[in-house]
């Protein structure tokens, strides 16, 4: 058996973050829980629950400046 070094197994933070939005996207067709804020500027933080690329959308609507991030969640960590 090929013994593995921690050095092989460790991920930059890029991979990482792929990963992450990779599982944003192949996440499905169902309701996924998000919170979000708006940066850019403008100020405002809310939570939800969106299909496809609904928590996307919804920072148009939510943010003067047209910016803002979304983080997947879940239970009481999905509230301000």
């Amino acid at each position: 058996m090929k013994k593995l070094s921690l050095e092989m197994l460790r991920l930059t933070s890029d991979e990482v973050l792929q990963r992450s939005q990779m599982k944003k996207i192949t996440g499905g067709y169902g309701n996924h829980n998000y919170k979000c804020l708006c940066t850019g500027g403008s100020v405002g933080q809310w939570s939800g629950a969106y299909t496809g690329w609904g928590h996307l959308n919804s920072i148009l609507t939510h943010c003067s400046s047209g910016t803002g991030s979304c983080y997947s969640c879940s239970g009481s960590g999905c509230w301000w």
